[in-house]
């Protein structure tokens, strides 16, 4: 029988010389990029300082004047901030408080300019109708409702009445932010 000769315990392999020539060679690398990145953030910092100083001494009357274009987009601009700080809220929480089960809202139309809400609702009879406009006028911020239209819609099986309603809004309680036009 042949003789078995087994090692439990090998050796751990050492870094050949390509290994330590290659790790060497990536710490030279690692070294070069990181001063590189260094000299590179002092060079962007210290252009910042000197357009800041530029800026600071050059008169505001040296700056080029406002082309036609820029007033248009400033007036756009404005205009859609001013929509979008637009306050709605009130008008909303009106018509939540004055909501009931018989009213079903169809459409709602909002004017900013003229602070109006337009709705399209249906009910199952004039009187409930009536009594929602009722209710929306005794509604903090609203200004006045009115019952612009109304039909009662004969296709369907319970004939409801489909009414429009046009509702003044207090345009103090919605604060609107000035616009210019």
């Amino acid at each position: 029988m042949a003789r078995l000769d087994f090692d439990f315990h090998a050796r751990p392999a050492r870094f050949g010389k390509l290994g330590m020539g290659l790790l060497l060679a990536g710490l030279v690398a690692l070294t070069w990029v990181w001063m590189n990145w260094q000299a590179a953030r002092a060079t962007g910092a210290g252009l910042a300082l000197q357009i800041a100083a530029i800026e600071q001494t050059r008169p505001a009357s040296a700056s080029r004047p406002r082309a036609r274009t820029d007033d248009a987009a400033l007036v756009t601009q404005t205009r859609v901030a001013a929509q979008l700080r637009y306050s709605w809220q009130p008008a909303f929480e009106a018509l939540a408080a004055a909501s009931n089960q018989k009213i079903a809202l169809v459409s709602l139309d909002a004017a900013q300019a003229k602070s109006q809400l337009k709705l399209v609702a249906e009910a199952r009879q004039l009187a409930d109708a009536v009594a929602f406009i009722d209710a929306l006028q005794q509604q903090p911020g609203v200004k006045r409702a009115e019952l612009l239209q109304h039909e009662v819609q004969a296709d369907d099986t319970y004939k409801p009445v489909r009414f429009n309603i046009l509702i003044e809004l207090d345009a103090a309680a919605l604060s609107p932010v000035e616009d210019t036009p």
